[in-house]
């Protein structure tokens, strides 16, 4: 047995009072204010000096915004700083070559409100079996529904609202001891993944669930038409958001809020029954960002087939194929099970039998017949069948390498990454 620290998150369901509610609901709006101005502050100084400004130079300026401004004063530094830190952490995210971020966003006014607090602003304890609570500044102490152990030290902690329910999630650093061998140690598993069914086993299991019914599914699209009236009646007319338009969004966002809730319900079950009976987790390794881009094109280059890579990209998000991918990687450091990524190419259309590769062996999205040697199974088993056997043929399932399968990393300080040379540039306040 191994045992490290490593970083890990806790998320509970908070019960604030309707007049917590009410301020932690301004101080969401107040966050989601400095994440963009903060953002249209970095990208001014760049076009118009070629300087990149820091969290240190920007927390001078926000020091500056609340001696000005009642509402944000209103807003816990300690809150503002941290707001300050995730822009700068997104940046340097952006900057990383092994990164997969791409360059930060604006936050959009209908986003999940979220409120941070760095940990030695808070303070945590249990009540009784049931219920624990957490002090916010300027909010008081809070009842929180003890779900799970925090099982060690709380780093920081994100007060956020999903539209249906108030959630409180902790950054702590848990001690984990990861098995030298996996208690079932030369069990290993192909898992293709896919937008009919979910997740196909090579063992020929295959799990899948909806997370939503048609009629919710025809609820949710006369809300979005519903409230794409009501903007553009209100763009024409130039007035504000009426409160009737704000029911339309809260209602779309308390139906996708519990249909996120679903799929990361489901994500969770699987990744850990598959840790759990399995040494070796073989997936492809899919490129999820490229696959879900927009086919739209330029005014001067459009598109193809846009309506349908637009149905294929609803279909990928919604099966939760990279919220699986990390479910089953975070699940296997406690596991000890070892995650092996394959190319993807021609998976689908290789026999798992003879090794013959011919498109014409998918004679449909479900059904496999080998032109071959008349081999016929399902498609999304002989895929997965084929991700297995990739795994297998791997180097690092076999000999020595094998014992190291899921052990997790310890906690160190972040590696030094590769900067644009605008961040060598001094920082000048005008």
């Amino acid at each position: 047995m191994r045992g490290v620290k490593v970083h890990a998150g806790r998320r509970y369901r908070l019960y604030p009072t309707e007049g917590q509610a009410e301020r932690l609901t301004s101080w969401g709006h107040t966050c989601r204010w400095l994440y963009n101005t903060a953002l249209e502050q970095r990208q001014f100084a760049w076009r118009q000096r070629k300087t990149t400004l820091g969290v240190t130079a920007q927390c001078a300026y926000l020091t500056e915004a609340r001696e000005e401004l009642d509402w944000v004063a209103d807003l816990p530094a300690q809150s503002g700083q941290q707001v300050l830190r995730q822009l700068d952490q997104a940046y340097r995210n952006w900057w990383n070559p092994q990164h997969p971020a791409g360059a930060p966003t604006h936050r959009r006014r209908s986003a999940r409100l979220s409120v941070p607090f760095p940990g030695q602003a808070i303070q945590v304890w249990r009540l009784n079996r049931r219920w624990g609570a957490v002090s916010l500044p300027k909010v008081g102490v809070v009842k929180f529904r003890w779900s799970r152990p925090l099982g060690g030290a709380v780093r920081n902690a994100v007060v956020s609202f999903d539209g249906v329910a108030w959630y409180v999630g902790f950054g702590v650093h848990i001690d984990v001891t990861t098995p030298e061998m996996h208690a079932r140690p030369d069990t290993v598993v192909g898992v293709d993944r896919g937008v009919k069914v979910a997740l196909a086993m090579s063992d020929g299991r295959m799990w899948n669930r909806t997370f939503t019914s048609p009629g919710q599914e025809r609820d949710l699209a006369r809300l979005k038409s519903k409230a794409g009236r009501q903007d553009t009646t209100r763009r024409k007319r130039g007035a504000k958001t009426s409160n009737r338009a704000r029911k339309v969004r809260a209602e779309i966002a308390r139906a996708e809020a519990k249909t996120r809730n679903r799929r990361r319900d489901f994500v969770m079950w699987a990744a850990n029954r598959l840790c759990a009976q399995h040494a070796a987790i073989s997936i492809e390794g899919l490129n999820i960002k490229a696959m879900t881009a927009t086919a739209k094109g330029t005014v001067e280059e459009p598109g193809t087939n846009v309506r349908q890579k637009a149905g294929l990209n609803r279909a990928i998000l919604d099966k939760g194929w990279g919220l699986f991918q990390v479910a089953l990687a975070n699940r296997a450091r406690i596991t000890g099970t070892r995650i092996v990524k394959v190319p993807a190419a021609f998976t689908s259309q290789q026999c798992s039998r003879c090794g013959n590769t011919n498109r014409n062996n998918r004679e449909s999205q479900a059904v496999f017949r080998c032109g071959s040697c008349g081999y016929q199974a399902n498609a999304d088993v002989n895929a997965a069948i084929n991700v297995r056997d990739a795994a297998e043929a791997a180097p690092q399932l076999t000999g020595r390498a094998a014992r190291d399968r899921g052990r997790p990393a310890p906690c160190r300080p972040p590696a030094q990454r590769r900067r644009q040379p605008a961040l060598e540039a001094g920082i000048s306040r005008h």
